[in-house]
């Protein structure tokens, strides 16, 4: 898709909405993250490599939104049972670890974001609503549905922090809605997910920004 504006971005949706839906979905080419099953919680709970500055931004960001201090990796796992397409926490009962893991290729489009905001590519909103969905998961937010409700509402903000104008931020959380939303796996998505539904975080506000 290059490295399109946002209003080439909407213009280029059809293609970019087919794109996503690979993307989104765990296949042989493109595998999902895996949980490491063989390993105790407090192995787990924790990151066993310091961070890369781009993983510092992430993790300052992932912080925000969770609403305590936690850290990013960008890692992929070979051996386990796939969970998420796009990123994973662990979870020991309600307890969530202490950092995300989130794929590669979206650490790269996170990345390519936050040199240059105002020529993010499509799959910039998809890599930045997979670490806000991540973040509500470290918040301990364990119902996938839940999360990505809330993450969807939330973007805007993830994005700004990341760089993004308000506008932008704004684009992002609205394309999200439109487009990535409706082409969630069904255990990602919730009827009450709506304009003042239960999992409407600001009832009479702008939604989903």
């Amino acid at each position: 898709m290059g490295s399109a504006s946002f209003k080439q971005i909407a213009g280029g949706l059809a293609i970019a909405v087919l794109l996503v839906a690979v993307h989104l979905m765990p296949g042989r080419g493109n595998q999902a993250l895996r949980h490491d099953h063989a390993r105790e919680w407090s192995y787990l709970k924790v990151p066993h490599s310091d961070p890369t500055p781009l993983e510092s931004r992430l993790g300052e960001i992932a912080s925000l939104v969770a609403g305590r201090p936690v850290q990013v990796r960008c890692e992929d796992f070979p051996i386990g049972t796939g969970q998420e397409p796009g990123g994973v926490v662990q979870f020991k009962g309600s307890t969530p670890a202490d950092y995300a893991r989130i794929r590669p290729d979206y650490c790269t489009a996170l990345m390519q974001f936050v040199r240059a905001p105002a020529s993010a590519r499509f799959k910039s909103v998809v890599a930045a609503e997979v670490l806000t969905h991540e973040s509500f998961h470290l918040q301990g937010v364990k119902t996938e549905a839940v999360a990505e409700c809330y993450a969807m509402q939330s973007v805007s903000r993830v994005a700004h922090a990341l760089g993004a104008s308000l506008r932008q931020g704004r684009t992002m959380a609205m394309l999200t809605y439109e487009y990535v939303y409706p082409r969630m796996p069904p255990q990602y998505r919730s009827p009450d997910c709506r304009p003042g539904g239960s999992l409407d975080r600001h009832p009479g506000g702008d939604w989903p920004a």
